[in-house]
């Protein structure tokens, strides 16, 4: 999904640039001064977090489930950490938070997290899209970068002609074998459909990214005059609040953004977009599923608990039906929460392509 491969568009400035390059500076995430990636802002603070190799990739696959996997995960977040840690760092100015190394996953290790991972039916951000953008159009050509399986364009009618970029070769044929047109990567996408779309959707992508000026340039390359992007993303707010209540990290290099609307808006201004005010996720049940999920995944890292017992379990039936009968205990922990539990936790900003 990450895949984005680019090398032609300049960066917002210099300056920016040379900031940019100070994050990946120093062994182990360590240098002598830290600077915002979206406003420049010095992040003089101590972080937020620190994550060792180790415990990322016990996030993402404890030992105790696959120790072989998780070792693979260790390899491929030292090399792309040049380290043994990641810290997370917010800016005072912007409220922007991000990893530092400023690295995301790249396609190995994409590669190796997919092979566990389910992708979502449709989500409160679909609806989003068709309200504030696909609905003000008769019909047109529509790209989802990051698609997944393309949920969101299959549930698009016959007047839309679609369009998908997405970096996992599986999920390419997945996406071909339904009639949606693939791009590999997004340079390619731009270099061969500029000003073609009236809608391209960024479910849930942004956080992934190191550079996103570069892919938000491309994105407003690609859109038709008068054309829409729809950038959806975690709420940096609230992924603070997830690892409280739940004791599960928003773990780079997974996601190394957390996103404010503030620092999404200054982002999409400064290349070119007219923005929206920012549209939040709704409380929702689902949430609070969510929420249980991630306490008893959290539990999981302790190797002698009953949550990591239960996810050795072979059969998956067999193991959905344990894991559901700790839910009862992890709501039990969290009720203090109160309505928190049920808060969304992302939000999404609408821009509107202003060039001629």
């Amino acid at each position: 999904m990450n895949d984005l491969s680019t090398h032609s568009v300049p960066r917002a400035s210099d300056r920016l640039l040379a900031h940019r390059d100070s994050l990946a500076s120093g062994p182990n995430g360590e240098s002598a001064e830290v600077f915002c990636p979206v406003c420049a802002s010095h992040c003089a603070a101590p972080p937020l977090y620190r994550y060792t190799v180790e415990q990322a990739a016990a996030h993402f696959c404890p030992p105790s489930r696959d120790a072989v996997r998780n070792r693979r995960l260790q390899d491929c977040i030292g090399a792309l950490w040049q380290g043994d840690d990641c810290a997370i760092h917010r800016c005072d100015q912007c409220g922007f938070a991000f990893g530092y190394p400023f690295v995301g996953g790249d396609e190995e290790f994409y590669r190796i997290l997919h092979e566990q991972k389910d992708y979502p039916a449709w989500r409160w951000d679909y609806d989003v899209a068709i309200r504030e953008a696909v609905g003000n159009f008769d019909g047109g050509t529509v790209l989802d970068i990051g698609a997944g399986v393309g949920m969101f364009l299959r549930g698009l009618g016959s007047s839309w002609e679609c369009y998908a970029v997405e970096g996992s070769e599986i999920t390419r044929r997945e996406l071909e074998a339904s009639g949606i047109k693939v791009f590999r990567d997004l340079t390619s996408a731009a270099r061969e459909h500029a000003g073609t779309f009236q809608v391209v959707t960024l479910f849930q992508v942004l956080e992934h990214i190191a550079d996103f000026d570069l892919v938000l340039k491309l994105c407003r390359e690609l859109l038709a005059p008068g054309g829409r992007l729809v950038v959806t993303v975690p709420d940096g707010a609230a992924m603070i609040r997830q690892e409280r209540i739940t004791g599960c990290a928003d773990m780079p290099p997974n996601h190394i953004n957390k996103w404010t609307p503030d620092s999404l808006s200054r982002v999409l201004r400064r290349t070119e977009f007219e923005c929206s005010e920012p549209i939040y996720e709704p409380a929702s049940w689902r949430n609070l599923r969510a929420n249980l999920h991630m306490r008893v995944s959290a539990d999981a890292f302790n190797p002698d608990s009953f949550a990591a017992q239960a996810y050795r379990i072979r059969s998956r039936p067999l193991r959905i039906a344990a894991l559901s009968l700790l839910g009862g205990p992890a709501l039990v922990r969290m009720l203090s929460f109160g309505n928190q539990l049920r808060l969304g936790g992302a939000f999404g900003i609408v821009g509107l392509s202003n060039q001629t």
